[in-house]
């Protein structure tokens, strides 16, 4: 249990005991917080519920009293998922608007971009969602991730077509950029390791309108699974070109394919896809999913609780959970109490259970592999362990 606690005590180092002089971002009054976020472009509506939950969040703590008595000043930034943008807007809330610690990036070219900066001037990341071991095992102390690696997602992605789905033949579908990229080497990976064949790849660009040809192209190598690292937009219109091809074939994604936007643009196009879990979703009816709900409904009523809200409520929970348990703030007490000698606070995922998406992608029977479980509550800064069965309807 000892290594449940340790992410929420490595955060606990911003808040440094000794009696010093805060960093720019906090003074007695206030904690200001930034994000950086793609909230135009294709993952606009995943980003833009991200940042209603980190949003929401910090409005209800603000109204239950704040940090200490500090309110948090929060805004967030948008990329349009471009790296060079990023980088533009990071330094904005570090130079211009003195934020104390970023909480909340959203896509892995996007947050790698940022990071050398954000490590140079020593300002914090919590709760970045990528999939580079840069970003969810890092050597830079002060990035507090809350998501599985990329190579780790495409590991268990085919693993559970292999072993749950009997497939042999492997197509991948995925972005041209680094998250595809990490992804597909961790299918080729457990590929090599477990004799299975590689029949077929296929990308595309976060721009790109129309992906049929590479439905066509895969379906032509006549796998038994296809693999996909995609975003929603893209891996919709995918499972849409499959359909009008009459090809039904098995079809495993990333969590972020729950996203609502799957079913308002896929429609039964969608009910064959299999989707792995790292995170809360709405289904859950652990207290934590319900306090969420509840404070997403007062603060954000437009906005659907589910995955994308609730991982950006858990960079905003950690920080202050954190953040509470001191009341002068500083950058200098991370490197100071965060120790790499045992690993990453996050343990190996190993493997990953999976779902049918269904109607409007709710799932009834979610099932959570234990490190997953232990993941998830983590990044909602709680430290005890649970079954599958207190997750699960």
């Amino acid at each position: 249990m000892k290594r449940a606690f340790r992410l929420l005590a490595a955060v606990t180092a911003l808040w440094s005991a000794a009696a010093m002089a805060a960093d720019p971002g906090i003074s007695d009054k206030e904690i200001k917080l930034g994000s950086v976020l793609p909230l135009q472009g294709g993952f606009a509506a995943g980003a833009t519920q991200f940042r209603d939950g980190v949003d929401a969040y910090f409005k209800w703590v603000n109204e239950e009293g704040g940090v200490n008595g500090r309110k948090i000043v929060w805004s967030a930034e948008n990329d349009s998922y471009n790296p060079q943008q990023s980088v533009a807007a990071i330094k904005k809330l570090v130079d211009r608007d003195g934020v104390f610690a970023i909480v909340g990036t959203l896509g892995t070219a996007n947050t790698l971009a940022v990071l050398p900066f954000l490590k140079q001037r020593n300002v914090p990341l919590l709760g970045p969602l990528g999939s580079h071991p840069l970003i969810n095992e890092p050597r830079d102390r002060n990035i507090f991730p809350i998501s599985p690696t990329g190579p780790r997602q495409g590991t268990s992605l085919l693993q559970y077509a292999h072993e749950s789905l009997n497939a042999k033949r492997i197509a991948v579908f995925y972005q041209d950029d680094q998250m595809g990229k990490e992804l597909l080497s961790g299918v080729k990976q457990y590929a090599a390791s477990h004799g299975l064949e590689i029949v077929g790849e296929a990308s595309y660009v976060p721009s790109d309108v129309d992906v049929s040809a590479q439905a066509l192209a895969l379906r032509q190598s006549n796998p038994d699974a296809v693999v996909m690292a995609v975003i929603p937009k893209q891996g919709t219109l995918f499972l849409i070109a499959a359909q009008k091809l009459g090809w039904k074939s098995k079809f495993l994604a990333l969590q972020v394919m729950g996203d609502p936007l799957t079913l308002r643009l896929g429609g039964d196009a969608v009910n064959n896809l299999y989707t792995n879990l790292y995170a809360g979703v709405e289904t859950m009816t652990t207290p934590e999913i319900k306090q969420a709900t509840e404070i997403l409904g007062k603060y954000a009523p437009g906005t659907p609780p589910g995955y994308w809200s609730f991982i950006g409520m858990s960079g905003a929970k950690i920080f202050v959970e954190a953040a509470k348990g001191r009341g002068k703030g500083s950058h200098a007490g991370v490197s100071d109490r965060l120790s790499r000698k045992d690993g990453h606070p996050f343990e190996r995922v190993d493997s990953a259970r999976f779902i049918r998406t269904r109607q409007a992608c709710r799932a009834r029977h979610i099932r959570l592999c234990p490190v997953a479980e232990r993941q998830a509550r983590r990044a909602q800064g709680m430290a005890r362990k649970v079954t599958a069965a207190e997750l699960c309807e």
